[in-house]
């Protein structure tokens, strides 16, 4: 018997969509462009890549048995980035037959992918599922074993498991229910000798053909508004719709769904905020956690439910784009520091999302998973095709920032947008040995591959229409990058005593959104610069810098000076600290 499962993704001509069914449609060529307008949408786009790869495509590499294929029917008006990215997540998968499909029905596709194929259909066993559904690890293995006696006596029948756990992430149905319910549409299967799974209800299956029903085992259906299909409160109770516990949620999940990632149930809605997340993977809540930090990722949420929707998720393995358009006047580009690829949260926002967003400010984030430095190729090709087709000329504005990692890519990606504002804290200039062999700290980012472009944020950053480096002068290696970086065009601004870490010290002590903003105006000068980080002299962390420069100083006098003024300042642990430091024999 063999098994070939159907699914169409964002397929584009008449099928059984709400306005097909009810005879509202007469121009098929407008339809066709209507729907095309409609369906590749980036925010539907980015939701459905999302479902797809995590949810349908993780379901069938989860499968015990692997011997079926999976039919991917597309369309061939589906434009670039989205065909390009479906490719490479159907690749990944050897069951997997992207075939993409003039405007078509989804049962005339099928047929003539079978033809290409070499499949009669009267000789498959064919099922059903959506791009936002999921199947359960045994689906094939026991429909195969299900069916058999059938598959030997009838020529003709359909098949299903019976119940499904169906997510809904958002509306007054929002919430993981039950339903026990066979032939729904993820996993309903037929043999016919001459007619496709899809020119049938899904439904409608169980009165016209003979049957089998498997029990014990759910398929995964998702709802987060971007569906077709939408469910009022009153429609769920009369189907018998009943809502999971969350013990019964992981019972199901265990049996039938081990292969959902972290990404997988925020897209189902088991998880619904960075607290659940984190708590599900076995760390403790963040400190210092507020209402901006929750959920994997605030601008999934905004895609999907807020007034911005508008923007791209590129998904790569070892990093990703993340970019919503709130207008054309400033574009604020953020690069990860090393915090982003440790991070637990695959779908956290990008470096600054909050700030741009509070400014209204279009955001493109440049978010790592792995310690590269963004030494990636396909990250090299993804940034250039943005520039070639005119993504970053569109902004009255750029604005390229990050801090350590991220301001070294902020420096060295500036020859992509010529005149854009850099601002970058921390930064490395390069890792390359040969010419930052003083750094020492990063020796993962050392062994990189620095040959080929934007190896040195020094020669990048001269293609800035400004930059702005911002740096502890008596962090030594930070210094030697800030002077590598030195140039016509280039502002250093010494902040003492913050360490590597100059963002977080700068945001801590309430000077960071300013500083920000008059570096994007071109405003911020050197003198108002220090002017305002005199402010921080009262702050712990600036007197801690102190105290460990004093405690390094061969001079007493000063030392004891130093300890007075933090006695009477109301600093007397730290003046105790300087004390000790001084009595100890040297």
């Amino acid at each position: 018997m063999d098994i070939i499962g159907i699914c169409r993704f964002s397929l584009v001509g008449r099928g059984d969509w709400k306005a097909w069914r009810e005879g509202e449609i007469t121009d098929e060529a407008a339809a066709a462009q209507e729907q095309a307008a409609r369906l590749f949408t980036p925010e539907r786009m980015e939701a459905r890549l999302a479902t797809f790869e995590h949810l349908t495509l993780a379901s069938l590499a989860a499968q015990t048995d692997p011997d079926f294929a999976f039919l991917v029917l597309a369309s061939e008006l589906m434009p670039e980035p989205w065909r390009g990215r479906l490719v490479a997540l159907c690749r990944r998968h050897p069951q997997v037959v992207l075939r993409f499909s003039p405007p078509a029905t989804a049962a005339d596709a099928q047929k003539a992918a079978f033809a290409e194929m070499g499949l009669k259909l009267g000789e498959v066993l064919q099922f059903r599922l959506d791009d936002d559904d999921a199947l359960h690890a045994g689906f094939i293995d026991g429909l195969r074993r299900g069916t058999e006696a059938t598959w030997q006596a009838e020529r003709a029948f359909a098949a299903s498991f019976r119940g499904v756990m169906y997510c809904v992430r958002g509306g007054a149905t929002a919430g993981i229910h039950h339903w026990p319910v066979d032939f729904f549409s993820a996993g309903a299967a037929l043999r016919h000798p001459s007619k496709s799974v899809y020119e049938f209800g899904h439904f409608a299956l169980k009165d016209r053909f003979k049957h089998v029903i498997l029990e014990g085992h759910l398929a995964l259906v998702t709802n987060n508004g971007l569906n077709d299909t939408s469910m009022t409160p009153l429609m769920m109770q009369r189907r018998g719709l009943v809502p999971m516990t969350p013990e019964a949620v992981e019972a199901a999940v265990a049996r039938d769904f081990p292969f959902l990632d972290v990404t997988g149930r925020w897209l189902a809605g088991m998880l619904k905020s960075r607290a659940e997340v984190l708590a599900h993977i076995g760390l403790p809540a963040l400190e210092h956690e507020t209402p901006e930090a929750e959920g994997p990722g605030r601008w999934l949420t905004d895609f999907a439910e807020g007034p911005r929707r508008r923007g791209f998720f590129v998904s790569d393995e070892s990093f990703a784009l993340q970019h919503t358009r709130r207008g054309d006047e400033t574009l604020y580009v953020s690069f990860d520091n090393l915090s982003g690829p440790r991070s637990p949260v695959a779908l956290r926002d990008p470096w600054g999302y909050a700030f741009a967003e509070k400014r209204g400010w279009s955001n493109l984030g440049v978010l790592a998973h792995r310690e590269h430095w963004f030494r990636e190729p396909r990250l090299f090709d993804e940034l250039t095709r943005l520039r070639d087709q005119g993504f970053f000329a569109r902004f009255g504005r750029v604005i390229l920032s990050g801090t350590s990692m991220g301001g070294f890519a902020a420096c060295a990606f500036a020859p992509l947008v010529p005149g854009a504002v850099v601002i970058a804290f921390s930064p490395q200039s390069t890792l390359d040995p040969a010419r930052a062999g003083f750094d020492r700290r990063y020796r993962q980012g050392a062994r990189l591959d620095w040959s080929g472009p934007f190896a040195d944020g020094a020669e990048g950053v001269r293609a800035a229409g400004r930059a702005y480096v911002v740096f502890d002068p008596r962090v030594p290696e930070d210094r030697r990058h800030a002077d590598r970086l030195a140039g016509p065009g280039v502002t250093l601004l010494r902040a003492r005593h913050s360490g590597h870490f100059t963002a977080q010290f700068l945001r801590q002590t309430g000077l960071l959104s300013g500083l920000v903003t008059d570096c994007a105006a071109g405003s911020l000068t050197e003198a108002g610069f220090y002017a305002r980080y005199r402010q921080t002299r009262g702050f712990r962390r600036y007197l801690g810098g102190l105290v460990a420069q004093a405690e390094k100083s061969a001079r007493p006098a000063r030392q004891a000076m130093l300890a007075r003024a933090l006695q009477g300042a109301g600093r007397p642990q730290l003046a105790n600290q300087l004390l000790r430091a001084m009595a100890a024999p040297q």
